[in-house]
């Protein structure tokens, strides 16, 4: 029996992969086949933001993931459901499985850390849309 995939690779879209940081946001758009098409780093700034959205457009039917984003990613996640995006959350041990056990034996970078989120979110077959808490929820950019 083949293996279960996410509902995104089983359609043939898109994923709009982002590593989050405190200072800066890197993504990487990730199709079907598991290859990155684009990537961008931008600064957590209201034009970064403006910048991910631009860059996101080529893809009109894309799916968001962010990797722990009701952590790091909880700034981006919020701003994202204001818009009526609605990202999905991908643990941060999920992700740095995929990079361990990928072919570049998990060195690590912001751009391969998001192709990993991206490859994560097209194979895993449980993982949830992000749900940030108002009541911690964080500023807004």
């Amino acid at each position: 029996m083949p293996p279960r995939r996410s509902a995104a690779a089983a359609s043939g879209q898109v994923i709009i992969a982002i590593d989050p940081h405190k200072a800066s946001w890197t993504a990487v758009a990730v199709d079907a086949r598991l290859r990155p098409l684009d990537a961008l780093r931008v600064p957590v700034s209201r034009a970064g933001y403006r910048d991910l959205l631009r860059f996101a457009r080529r893809w009109p039917e894309a799916i968001w993931a962010i990797e722990g984003a009701s952590g790091l990613g909880a700034p981006l996640t919020s701003r994202l459901a204001a818009d009526g995006i609605s990202p999905t959350d991908v643990p941060a041990k999920l992700a740095r499985r995929v990079r361990l056990l990928s072919t570049g034996h998990g060195r690590k970078s912001d751009e391969a850390d998001a192709l990993s989120v991206g490859i994560a979110a097209h194979t895993a077959t449980r993982l949830h849309t992000a749900q940030i808490d108002e009541a911690v929820q964080p500023c807004a950019l």
